[in-house]
């Protein structure tokens, strides 16, 4: 009876299990996060503007780098506040913007994937530091409102693992670094 041979079963399997899992003191887990946002009341439509900090996790860096474009996602919701009841959801809007690497050129591209516009940049800073950036969003139109009640605002951003590669979608169900999501950011709209 051969009892090595379980051994060497289970060290290979931790092998693979390193390989596909790697470990790394010094990894950039990655995170995305809201850090302010305001509604304004202009021509009789209300505009959203917020600004975000996107950190990609070292697993999306890389695939990033290899050639797989990320599609980050900005959820925005606008909900009347009611007192006894829970808050009707009244609007909501998704900006997806992609954002790809182009190896033959060394630039970053993004591309708002609701309008079709593109816009290139030398670093990878450069271009999150535009994504982050929502400026006269519109929202609603204050027409729409009853003038009388309180809405609020939240938004979020998510990168949509849903629109990663196939085999690629099924790795980064195991992987918490194509896991990021912001947490909700909300305010009270005003005029």
């Amino acid at each position: 009876m051969n009892r090595s041979a379980p051994n060497v079963t289970r060290a290979g399997l931790l092998a693979c299990c390193l390989l596909l899992f790697p470990f790394s003191a010094q990894a950039q887990k990655g995170q995305f996060e809201v850090r302010s946002g305001e509604t304004f009341l202009e021509d009789g439509v209300f505009y959203v503007s917020a600004l975000l900090n996107y950190e990609l996790s070292d697993e999306a860096l890389e695939a990033l780098n290899s050639g797989v474009a990320l599609t980050l996602e900005l959820h925005i919701e606008l909900t009347r506040t009611r007192r006894f009841w829970t808050d009707p959801e009244i609007a909501s809007l998704v900006q997806s913007s992609e954002l790809q690497y182009h190896a033959l050129t060394g630039r970053y591209v993004v591309t708002n994937l609701n309008s079709g516009g593109q816009d290139t940049f030398a670093t990878l800073y450069s271009a999150l530091n535009m994504m982050g950036r929502v400026v006269d969003l519109p929202l609603i139109d204050a027409a729409l409102l009853d003038p009388d009640a309180t809405y609020n605002v939240r938004i979020r951003a998510v990168l949509d693992q849903d629109r990663l590669p196939g085999p690629l979608r099924m790795f980064a169900l195991w992987q918490d670094g194509f896991k990021l999501e912001s947490d909700w950011y909300g305010w009270s709209v005003s005029e």
